[in-house]
């Protein structure tokens, strides 16, 4: 059975990080989802997701008839039960159906959830960055996340059925590409030993290689936040400026590498919330070159469509669109990760 218990229906969609919890009510009719009153609360005010669950329907009034809820969690989903990485956070279909007092609940992994939404961004949603315009939705088209934390997924159509693809890509290794690079990975695993993606690609990576070009450079660091430093760079601070662009050169290539990774010829689309408030940087920087920097398969990189996503809520999109998709049945049998 669909999540949604008949083709039009009312459910609740969340879009859950490290910082902040994304809130809407999905309504779904005639086959297409749209979403309203949206809201986002800041996560470390609640003890749970069900809290701010609970504290979001009050803000809004609770819908007479709330069929299901889809919420899309920055951690890997296990057996329908999730523990944030980058929050205290932890929550179960089971459990979060039973306090929300909900017939059907289902979590997904947060970039799973902007991978739903890919059929259904208009040339508005999204913003070119360098290489071809994003056509026809015609092949496997990749999405990055980059916000609290770092992660990847994909969207597969076909004639039979479409498929998205989830996983923890912001905790596979950094891989260094010159000698700057290799000083940075030096510099961060002196901190934390291993250097995943998400301690270089992510709100929190951009300090740490702020912290690193300061120590390698033998200047300090002034600034303490991902903003203060984004906003030194826009005042002309020379090593929040480096930090920045160098940011942009890495995203550049963990986007081939992703690209790579799932055969994403479609394209590959940037989200979350730090890239669109980066798009003058990431047009004059190193990002496009070195995401077709491939080596023997640089020519193939380069008929690739790179873009950012400017939606403002894609996930909750998402979430909405995977009601109409996702099967499952009624139990919670153990299952592989969405």
């Amino acid at each position: 059975m669909t999540l949604l218990a008949s083709p039009a229906g009312v459910g609740l969609v969340a879009d859950i990080g490290g910082t902040h919890a994304r809130f809407a009510i999905a309504e779904v009719a005639q086959g297409r989802p749209a979403i309203r009153d949206a809201l986002v609360l800041e996560a470390a005010q609640y003890e749970s997701i069900e809290a701010a669950a609970e504290a979001y329907l009050a803000r809004i009034g609770r819908p007479a008839v709330l069929q299901a809820a889809v919420l899309a969690c920055a951690g890997p989903i296990e057996n329908g039960s999730v523990r944030f990485v980058n929050s205290h956070w932890a929550s179960s279909e089971s459990g979060f159906a039973a306090r929300l007092r909900l017939p059907s609940v289902r979590l997904i992994n947060d970039l799973a959830a902007v991978a739903w939404a890919v059929p259904l961004l208009e040339p508005q949603d999204v913003r070119q960055v360098g290489g071809p315009a994003i056509g026809p939705l015609e092949g496997t088209i990749a999405v990055v996340g980059v916000g609290t934390g770092f992660n990847a997924a994909a969207f597969l159509p076909g004639e039979t059925g479409e498929t998205v693809i989830g996983g923890e890509y912001g905790h596979t290794g950094f891989a260094p590409v010159d000698p700057t690079e290799i000083e940075i990975l030096k510099q961060i695993a002196g901190r934390f030993g291993r250097v995943s993606i998400e301690r270089v690609l992510s709100g929190p990576g951009l300090l740490n290689l702020y912290q690193a070009l300061a120590a390698m450079a033998g200047a300090r660091a002034i600034a303490t936040t991902p903003a203060e430093i984004s906003q030194a760079a826009r005042d002309g601070d020379d090593l929040a400026q480096r930090a920045v662009l160098q940011f942009c050169a890495i995203l550049g290539t963990v986007a081939g590498d992703v690209a790579l990774a799932y055969g994403a010829a479609g394209g590959v689309l940037i989200a979350g919330g730090i890239a669109p408030t980066m798009l003058t940087e990431l047009d004059g920087s190193q990002f496009r070159a070195r995401f077709e920097a491939k080596g023997r398969l640089a020519g193939h990189q380069t008929s690739i469509p790179t873009a950012v996503i400017v939606h403002p809520t894609p996930a909750l999109v998402g979430c909405a669109r995977a009601m109409l998709v996702l099967h499952r049945p009624q139990a919670h049998p153990a299952r592989a990760p969405a």
